[in-house]
């Protein structure tokens, strides 16, 4: 099989990047070993992802799915008195403006996503990427996949997309550079979808609403529908593994003791889908991209999900790939021996700043909650995604300037030292990672 673009995964990155390809004229093939409707989680959309998704012509049938709304999120400190609100705003010529965005059940979201990059002429292939085609020279011209029959195909491409997410295909490969764990690879998410839970009144019922009970321990609440919530607790491995509790009991259990104004809200709650647990939860991959190839989203790096940033960094990169690959192959940087180093520079600087907003909240949470009322529009720009442009928000250059002053006064805290910590103190156990 021969395409101009194939892409490993059909998640919404896959999906996102086979639409702009479409929109441009470019063909593309999608890999997927998955059957959909697949579990996920990731469900809360950011204002920057409601942005991206109108601009691929989808509000109207976003909305005709009833997804819940999103107008914001609320963010209840440990004690319940310092709580901060972030509404959800666009960003116009004339300055900003109160918009919304969506939650999401993923597993209708994605397939959704799938369905309309098949309806605009991508091709989904059903089959397992086994390793990418690599000439002697070092350039990517495809993948092999293993079908279901158990037979093998060859798909020929100008241009490779890993869009795996955290399987990370192309980085397992060996194609890029190292993988690394990221600051908070010792965390562990245990979560499930509950109902009769007490909501925000009125049109206010679908905002994201996260809970803090102390440093790196807290808790998500996103409505999925007019009755079912995802809520999830994001605790350290060490914390989990010493309350010596199936994933159901610990559930049970932190729904009565997390946060007071959560137990408020879940006394008569009641679970309806089974407890998941996904532990390991940041990495960071130097050199994601080369000649004809090029990683997006979760297959190149992934930060904690205290923001809800993940399905908005996936589909920003997916659009940017896109636009990175169309020069390509119009021959603008082929010649090049890093093509795509253009995409690689502004998806490093946008995640790069995510990092730096975790780093600050976790590190220094007293200034920046004094900050995201100083910088107040910024914040609103940076928690709907907004990360991408070569200029530095002046909120993020006073975070950069407040985190450089702690680290002085408490090296420990310092990414370094807790990278190193992470190698040393649990390496072992964190390394194993995976499911339950």
């Amino acid at each position: 099989m021969k395409t101009q673009v194939a892409i490993v995964g059909g998640g919404p990155g896959g999906s996102a990047a086979a639409i702009h390809l479409a929109k441009q004229g470019i063909e593309s093939v999608i890999i997927e070993r998955e059957k959909f409707p697949r579990f996920h989680i990731g469900e809360s959309l950011t204002g920057g992802s409601g942005d991206l998704l109108r601009e691929m012509g989808l509000e109207e049938a976003m909305m005709a799915r009833y997804h819940p709304v999103k107008y914001g999120i609320w963010i209840f400190g440990p004690s319940g008195r310092a709580n901060w609100w972030v509404p959800i705003r666009t960003r116009t010529p004339q300055g900003q403006r109160d918009t919304f965005s969506w939650q999401v059940r993923r597993s209708d979201f994605d397939t959704f996503l799938l369905d309309t990059a098949i309806e605009r002429g991508t091709t989904v292939l059903a089959g397992r990427a086994t390793a990418p085609i690599v000439t002697a020279d070092g350039a990517v011209t495809g993948v092999h996949v293993e079908m279901p029959d158990g037979s093998g195909l060859d798909v020929q491409s100008d241009v490779l997309v890993d869009a795996s997410g955290q399987k990370t295909f192309l980085s397992n490969a060996g194609l890029t550079g190292p993988k690394s764990r990221g600051r908070y690879s010792r965390q562990i998410a245990i979560y499930s979808h509950f109902t009769g839970v007490l909501r925000d009144d009125g049109d206010q019922w679908g905002n994201t609403l996260t809970f803090l009970r102390q440093k790196h321990h807290w808790c998500w609440f996103i409505p999925l529908d007019s009755e079912v919530t995802s809520i999830g607790f994001v605790v350290p491995g060490d914390y989990y593994q010493s309350c010596g509790e199936s994933p159901e009991e610990f559930v049970t259990r932190e729904l009565r003791e997390f946060h007071p104004e959560l137990i408020r809200r879940v006394a008569a709650a009641r679970r309806v889908e089974d407890v998941h647990a996904t532990s390991n939860y940041s990495y960071e991959i130097s050199d994601f991209t080369g000649r004809g190839w090029l990683c997006v989203g979760d297959a190149h790096r992934f930060v904690d999900p205290l923001f809800s940033f993940g399905v908005n960094i996936t589909i920003q990169e997916a659009r940017e790939a896109a636009c990175s690959i169309r020069r390509y192959l119009n021959g603008e940087t082929a010649g090049q021996p890093r093509p795509f180093a253009d995409f690689e520079e502004l998806a490093g600087r946008g995640t790069s700043t995510a990092q730096l907003m975790l780093d600050g909240f976790w590190d220094t949470t007293f200034a920046f909650g004094f900050l995201l009322r100083k910088y107040e529009e910024d914040f609103v720009d940076l928690f709907a995604g907004r990360m991408w442009g070569e200029h530095e928000y002046p909120a993020i250059s006073a975070m950069r300037e407040t985190l450089a002053q702690h680290y002085a006064w408490h090296p420990e805290d310092a990414p370094e030292a807790a990278h190193a910590a992470s190698l040393t103190s649990d390496g072992s156990r964190a390394a194993q990672g995976g499911h339950r």
